[in-house]
């Protein structure tokens, strides 16, 4: 059952073989006589890969339950930091887990050196419960759904562009950027074509020329580094290249949007004692990051 749960979840036996420490071939034994006594086919093969099918998803989903619950009631029969042991599945926005997250998930690990952290990047809303996932951390206003949504912290937008682009301009209001070349990351909800600025209540559009689309924060500050154009960022994502110089912040008096970042997870009852501390710990981490970028 382990071995199926870990290929279907890395879609390769290869993968799987490795990260279990087992050879390709027993991963391969294990799927075949998981099914030979089930009497079902659970993995459909071609030669361009392999895909689960619909026994082989519905097997998956109670498996990896099954399995869970295995390692929570093994957990549950240590006292205090001994119960920080086991997997954490979490799913998390590239740009934002590669420049906020990662410093800490590795003090998390040194923390808790028992626990086995996978992390996806992937700025796609994936689904939890069918491809295995404890949590995701997700940034933005969520639309109703069926998963529990616990607010960690927020992130705000910061308008930047480099100082050889606006160089010897006196930039005080929106308007000032009227016709400027503009560069647009597409996972920001809105108009494809405009920004607005905020300021006592009031509300004023900016008028710049879309030259280039992104989908990514950190590529869309990379562009506005190399003189392309105007950026709009979460903080997070420029905060390192304003403090070096490489980026400026346009119109820091007004408000460029602000974001709420999202623990998501399927239900308070299935939670697990290890996912609980990692949001708890994030969400203090996030406080205090947030106090000095």
């Amino acid at each position: 059952m382990n071995s199926f749960v870990h290929i279907a979840e890395l879609r390769s036996y290869t993968a799987a073989a490795a990260k279990l420490n087992k050879t390709k071939a027993l991963m391969s034994t294990h799927v075949r006589q998981l099914e030979e006594s089930l009497n079902v086919r659970l993995i459909s093969r071609s030669t361009r890969g392999f895909t689960l099918t619909e026994a082989g998803l519905h097997y998956y989903q109670k498996a990896r339950h099954i399995l869970d619950e295995i390692s929570e009631m093994e957990v549950d029969l240590l006292d205090g930091e001994q119960q920080m042991a086991g997997r954490l599945r979490i799913s998390v926005p590239n740009t934002f887990g590669e420049q906020v997250m990662m410093e800490f998930i590795s003090q998390f690990i040194a923390h808790y050196p028992k626990m086995n952290i996978e992390v996806l990047l992937t700025d796609q809303f994936i689904d939890l419960i069918n491809q295995g996932f404890d949590l995701a951390i997700r940034i933005g206003y969520l639309k109703d759904s069926t998963m529990i949504a616990k607010e960690i912290g927020q992130v705000y937008s910061v308008l930047v562009a480099s100082p050889q682009l606006i160089d010897a301009l006196n930039i005080a209001h929106p308007q000032d950027l009227n016709g400027f070349p503009m560069i647009f990351d597409t996972n920001l909800r809105g108009d494809r074509q405009r920004w607005v600025a905020h300021r006592n209540g009031q509300q004023f559009p900016l008028e710049l020329k879309p030259v280039a689309y992104v989908n990514s924060a950190r590529a869309s500050a990379e562009l506005a580094r190399h003189n392309v154009g105007v950026a709009c960022c979460p903080m997070f994502a420029v905060h390192q290249y304003i403090a070096e110089g490489s980026l400026v912040a346009l119109l820091s008096d007004y408000d460029f949007g602000r974001a709420p970042i999202n623990a998501i997870y399927p239900n308070r009852q299935q939670l697990s004692v290890r996912a609980r501390h990692f949001i708890d710990e994030f969400a203090d981490y996030l406080r205090q990051y947030q106090a000095v970028n």
